[in-house]
């Protein structure tokens, strides 16, 4: 069986919180072992950082530096056969794959490799010592596996070539759960007014964004019948409940930080999803809201597109405001198309995303690196 030692500098799998990058970090581990591969974490190192600060980038990266060493000294009687690190990008670079590949000659592959515009204001960049360290560490890989486009075209462009890019699905653990907990709405709520659910991080930036989103969108829209579940905590927590002050307190339930099960227990009781989604990346849970049977509403942006499809599973709006308050009208007003969109959802999730499809794709892949073969043309 062949070894892939397996890293994420953003995060490790088995994180205390939780995230879309420790849950894809998690799934790739997972995906990984049903291939067939012996697949281990190597390293819960984080190089991640909040900060810019060129003395946190000095001390990460010799922090890092001597991690490799400790791996090596390690794994010298027992090496891998390849190294794999998801989501190496310019606040979370990669020092010790190619490190640890380059000191016992074994393929370096890397999932996610990425840019963000983080940084990139009034013509600056105020990563580029951080984002050149990790592009030093993307240029050494021998594939990248890429989760969306944005990511393929930035990797084409650093690279000057395609030639070792390859696409994968953003896929998810697809198993539908047979025991979740036992939850329950408000007792006032009428049972034929349609029940929207919201599930996201309570985080400055883009999250406060999408929660702004659509507390504008709801407030404006308050004479149909809704009701809303609102999942998730955070530090901006206090910030967002007053995004949503307008909107009647008793057509709103909050429950704050709940465990997965929980939070998908929720969905079971749902009608439809309304995260809007703007600068999502990839966005894991509008697939396990899917695999729950709930449509979606969200925007037309980045990431979403790639796991929900217009008119099939949802609706996705062009732009946030009217556009986006047409969709969720649309949705809340037309049971019949919830039921339509719903039925597809899950079929979406489940076939096209779930966790076998994924397993099988990283093995024609990864395979050809381990047995001195050409990498598959697509």
């Amino acid at each position: 069986m062949k070894r892939i030692a397996f890293y994420a500098p953003i995060k490790p799998p088995d994180h205390p919180i939780p995230s879309g990058d420790r849950l894809i970090a998690g799934n790739l581990m997972q995906a990984l072992t049903l291939a067939g591969y012996d697949a281990r974490l190597a390293s819960r190192f984080i190089t991640y950082s909040k900060r810019e600060n060129s003395e946190i980038l000095t001390k990460r990266k010799e922090e890092a530096l001597m991690e490799a060493k400790r791996i090596i000294q390690r794994m010298r009687g027992n090496p891998p056969d390849l190294w794999l690190t998801y989501h190496p990008y310019c606040k979370a670079p990669d020092w010790i794959g190619p490190t640890v590949s380059g000191a016992f000659a074994i393929p370096y592959v890397t999932v996610e490799a990425a840019r963000t515009g983080q940084g990139l204001e009034n013509g600056g960049d105020r990563w580029k010592a951080w984002r050149d360290e990790a592009q030093v560490g993307i240029r050494q890989a021998d594939l990248h596996i890429c989760l969306k486009p944005l990511d393929r075209f930035y990797l084409g462009g650093l690279l000057g070539s395609e030639e070792n890019l390859r696409d994968l699905r953003p896929f998810f653990d697809a198993t539908e759960p047979s025991n979740l907990p036992e939850i329950s709405l408000p007792s006032h709520w009428r049972k034929d007014v349609p029940v929207l659910v919201v599930a996201g991080m309570m985080r400055p930036g883009k999250k406060v964004e999408n929660y702004r989103i659509l507390a504008e969108a709801l407030t404006n829209m308050q004479a149909l019948p809704w009701n809303l579940v609102i999942i998730g905590g955070g530090p901006e927590e206090d910030a967002i409940r007053e995004l949503f002050k307008n909107i009647a307190t008793e057509r709103l339930y909050w429950t704050r930080s709940i465990p997965r099960e929980e939070v998908l227990a929720y969905m079971a009781q749902g009608d439809l999803f309304v995260w809007p989604g703007w600068r999502e990346p990839i966005g894991m849970v509008y697939l396990e809201a899917q695999l729950m049977g709930l449509p979606v509403a969200a925007l037309n942006d980045m990431g979403v597109p790639l796991v929900v499809k217009h008119g099939k599973t949802g609706l996705l709006a062009e732009d946030k405001g009217k556009p986006y308050e047409d969709a969720l009208t649309t949705l809340i007003s037309h049971p019949q198309l919830r039921h339509d969109l719903a039925r597809q959802a899950r079929e979406n999730a489940i076939s096209n995303h779930g966790m076998d499809a994924a397993a099988q794709r990283l093995k024609s892949l990864l395979d050809p690196l381990l047995f001195g073969k050409p990498l598959p043309n697509v």
